[in-house]
């Protein structure tokens, strides 16, 4: 699979972000009631890929750090 580089500003990938995820939720929940929708795991199993990989990178941007849970 062919790799992109994107470059943006914070503000612009935090908006991004949004879309998407709001994007994928309504893709999941709202879509998957519509009479004749056609279900697509595989696009949505790579859109949930893509968000973490944009939140991942936003929260990298902003100092965020992962919780890293211990037991």
């Amino acid at each position: 699979m062919q790799q992109l580089s994107v470059k943006m500003s914070v503000p612009e990938l935090k908006s991004l972000l949004e879309l998407v995820d709001n994007q994928l939720f309504r893709m999941k929940f709202i879509d998957s009631r519509i009479p004749g929708h056609i279900a697509k795991p595989e696009e949505l199993a790579i859109a949930a890929v893509v968000i973490d990989t944009l939140r991942k990178t936003y929260n990298k941007a902003m100092g965020i750090t992962p919780h890293v849970k211990t037991m």
